[in-house]
């Protein structure tokens, strides 16, 4: 598989658009088109994105929008050919490393076995052959009985030991990188055949050796001193522990990636190796507590009610605007609300009713008249939770009138306004002409801010309510 990764990319959280730096992504040589992964590997995260378009050598298009965190100079890898979709990918290499371990497996038993191996070659042929130890062991026998030519044992020798430091450089390469699998594979077809020449070597050796009577005892000498001089730590070994086969079992306790430990469901990390407080966690009225030691953490329960610094479409998850809008009783958020109390269903006139033949259930609301409510302690007794007081203030009463003699200036001030009304006098036996009514106004806005509301200084909130789903 081809794998192109030239220069750095920028991603921006929900956008679509990727920008690249030094790259050439319209390049036809190259191969990178729409329906092919973009893969990126930030502190051991791999985000994985399907490519819709490309635009031109330093942007393309995602088919959705990168939900992680805006990165700036980062690497990736866009896998060029095949062209098949992520399973048939992940299929493939699945099988690819499945015929390695077979491969590999094939060739422990042909380094380190006794008696004959059968392997598959790429090409489906199955070949058996001789075992390298059942080889050697069986030239040096045929070396002592026969006192064969000693040139061509040792040459046998050489070629045997050629083709197991060849099958360790196989090994080592289907382990580091997947795209060398192919020449792996010819190659272990090419050491199946030198095996199986090496065996023929033999059977031409001991026919040889009718003829080269002469220089049998000599030739007898040298191949055992060439079969003596063997280097075996060439060879793969098993290790004595079993955590550490060959057979590809790993102790997940010492796997590390870059240095650091990697956790599996096989290999948790304990609460002191993360820097967590150790809790037990339990299920009170259906909400998830905590305890640690004799102490009980909270979360957040169901129907639990706030004001909120995020706006209503903004809200955690598990969190409503708490403005009355009726669910479904079946959805999830319907059933969460019907789980809860008779009382607190009542006391927040939480109901179920019936529309367009559907069963729904509301939830509370922090609203009266279209004005958001202030929350106030209850006592439980003379009030009730949920139970709602329209506004008002303390009364303010008061009212002046007097007569006076013509128009004078007025003494008012605060909230009070001197209105004169002109009028004759009534009654008495010698009335005055010009008198004058006077009339105070009171108006509260002449001295302090006033709306068509009581209320403090304030700030919004979103009242909110939980229901955990």
């Amino acid at each position: 598989m081809s794998w192109y990764k030239t220069g750095t990319i920028n991603v921006t959280n929900g956008s679509n658009t990727v920008i690249g730096y030094n790259t050439k992504w319209t390049n036809p040589l190259i191969g990178v088109c729409s329906g092919q992964m973009l893969i990126l590997q930030t502190q051991n995260t791999i985000e994985i994105y399907e490519i819709a378009s490309i635009q031109s050598d330093t942007q393309l298009t995602l088919a959705k929008a990168y939900s992680g965190t805006s990165k700036t100079g980062i690497t990736y890898e866009i896998p060029t050919s095949p062209k098949v979709s992520i399973e048939s990918l992940a299929l493939r290499v699945s099988e690819m490393l499945n015929y390695y371990q077979i491969q590999l497996d094939a060739w422990q038993s042909i380094l380190t076995g006794d008696g004959e191996v059968t392997l598959t070659a790429p090409d489906g042929r199955v070949v058996t052959i001789r075992s390298q130890l059942s080889i050697s062991n069986e030239l040096v026998k045929l070396v002592e009985q026969s006192q064969g030519f000693a040139q061509s044992a040792r040459e046998s020798a050489t070629t045997a030991t050629n083709a197991s430091v060849l099958a360790q450089t196989c090994s080592d390469s289907a382990k580091s990188y997947s795209d060398s699998a192919s020449s792996s594979a010819t190659a272990s077809r090419n050491s199946a055949q030198q095996s199986s020449n090496i065996a023929n070597a033999a059977k031409v050796s001991e026919n040889n050796a009718k003829t080269s009577e002469q220089n049998a005892a000599k030739s007898a000498d040298e191949a055992k001193k060439s079969a003596l001089s063997l280097d075996t730590s060439n060879f793969v070994k098993k290790s004595a522990e079993k955590s550490q086969h060959i057979d590809g079992l790993l102790d997940v306790k010492f796997l590390t990636e870059q240095d650091q430990r990697v956790y599996s469901p096989n290999n948790k990390p304990t609460a002191d190796d993360i820097g967590a407080v150790p809790a037990i966690r339990e299920v009170l009225a259906e909400s998830p507590i905590y305890r640690v030691a004799a102490h009980v953490v909270i979360r957040d329960m169901i129907g639990d009610q706030r004001l909120m610094p995020f706006r209503r479409n903004e809200l955690p998850f598990g969190w409503y605007f708490r403005n009355g809008d009726n669910f479904l009783l079946s959805s999830p958020q319907g059933q969460a609300l019907n789980k809860l109390s008779v009382n607190y269903k009542n006391d927040h006139k939480i109901t179920i009713k019936t529309i367009n033949g559907q069963q729904y259930i509301n939830l509370p609301t922090a609203f009266s008249g279209g004005r958001g409510c202030f929350e106030r302690a209850v006592d439980g007794e003379k009030r009730q939770v949920g139970s709602i007081e329209t506004d008002a203030i303390r009364n303010i009463t008061g009212y002046t009138s007097m007569y006076s003699y013509n128009t004078r200036d007025s003494g008012d001030s605060g909230a009070f306004r001197r209105v004169a009304v002109a009028r004759n006098a009534v009654g008495g036996a010698n009335p005055v002409q010009n008198t004058v009514l006077d009339n105070f106004w009171f108006d509260a806005s002449l001295q302090v801010p006033t709306a068509n509301e009581n209320r403090p200084i304030n700030i919004g909130m979103t009242p909110v309510i939980y229901l955990g789903v």
